[in-house]
């Protein structure tokens, strides 16, 4: 299985995972089955989000690890069939071998609502239809 994994960088920081997947930050291409990982800046794959999915999904990548996701973007995820995994801990190798034993939880709605900045993870459901103001009756 062939899995992405956000990352601080690609030297110094290589084995540490980034809060959130970033088209402006890297990744880890990890493939579980030759045990191998490859290391990359994001934007080398696609030069935004859109574009992010179909270059993961053309490099057979299945699943990602992430410290947090918001819940829009697990929900574009999880629609184009990926299987989206809480990092337990920042530590990438360590996160890997989770991963490989089957320890680690994916991420739900609950959970990711943690995440959500935009109402302060305190809403019920998310609506993306903007309403126009209330206006007093007369004027």
């Amino acid at each position: 299985m062939k899995i992405a994994i956000p990352i601080i960088d690609s030297s110094s920081n290589k084995y540490t995972i980034a809060s959130s997947l970033n088209v402006n930050g890297y990744l880890c291409l990890y493939d579980s089955e030759s045990n191998a990982g490859r290391w990359m800046k994001t934007m080398e794959l696609a030069p935004d989000m859109g574009e992010l999915l179909h270059e993961l999904e053309r490099k057979t990548i299945t699943a990602i690890i992430t410290e947090q996701i918001h819940p829009m973007a697990l929900k574009v995820l999880v629609n184009k069939g990926f299987d989206v995994f809480q990092a337990n801990g920042t530590a990438l190798a360590e996160n890997i071998r989770f991963f490989n034993d089957k320890k680690l939880k994916k991420f739900n709605y609950k959970t990711a609502m943690d995440f959500a900045s935009i109402c302060g993870g305190t809403c019920s459901s998310c609506e993306t239809e903007c309403k126009p103001p209330l206006t007093p009756k007369g004027e």
